[in-house]
Parts: C-alpha cells; structure tokens; sequence
C-alpha cells in the first residue's frame, strides 16, 4: 500500500461508524470492478452454490445467521 493510501485509511477509520459504511457504499456505488475480478468473484459464487447442493456446506437459518452477526457485533465493539 503507498504512503497516501495509508494515510487516507488511518482518517477514515477515525470517522462514525456510520460515516465509514457510508463511505465504502459510495465507493462501491461508484466503482467499476474489471472483468477479471467480476469473473472470480462469480467463480466463487458457482462454488458456493455447488457446496450447498452437494451437501458439503449446509445452510443456516436466517434467523440464526442474524444472531450470529449481531453477537459477534457485541463482542468487537
């Protein structure tokens, strides 16, 4: 990483919590990802989905995902 990209992270990450999920949405929103990424980021997609068909990755309830995240959320903040 260069010397400004350091720098603009540390700034970043003194912001809310709320300013910084703004941030990587309007950076997401406005990004143009290149077709190499795109490909593997569907190659990861494509193997997700024949985990859970194959039975080798079961499926959670949302409900139960949802907890999951909200407590992991309590014990980093």
């Amino acid at each position: 990483m260069s010397i400004l990209f350091d720098h603009l992270l540390e700034s970043v990450l003194l912001l809310p919590t709320d300013s910084q999920t703004e941030l990587v949405e309007a950076i997401l929103e406005r990004s143009k990802p290149s077709r190499e990424f795109l490909d593997h980021q569907l190659g990861i997609v494509r193997h997700r989905v024949q985990s859970v068909q194959d039975g080798s990755s079961p499926l959670i309830a949302a409900e139960d995902a949802h907890k999951k995240v909200l407590e992991s959320l309590k014990l980093h903040a």
